[in-house]
């Protein structure tokens, strides 16, 4: 959702705005606010469907290697079976 980024340390010259920012905030009141803030964040767009979030491509890569590893393992063993049918006889 809304992701904003702040500095610890700020320029002498911006400290003015932060505080006009910081005073009317504060005039509006904390509940107007979230409010506010709620409003926003409901009707942003999110950056990336969920099924891509980043938590199911995570599922999803660990899901796809261990088709890919239990394919090889079949292919593997099949391979071999003609291998070891020969050698025995």
């Amino acid at each position: 959702m809304a992701a904003t980024f702040t500095h610890t340390q700020t320029h002498p010259a911006f400290s003015a705005a932060t505080t006009k920012t910081e005073r009317k905030a504060a005039e509006r009141g904390k509940v107007a606010t979230f409010f506010s803030d709620l409003i926003e964040d409901v009707c942003q767009k999110p950056l990336q469907p969920a099924a891509l979030a980043k938590h199911d491509m995570f599922h999803e890569h660990i899901l796809a290697m261990s088709i890919s590893y239990f394919a090889l393992i079949l292919i593997l063993i099949a391979l071999s079976l003609p291998i070891l049918a020969r050698l025995n006889f």
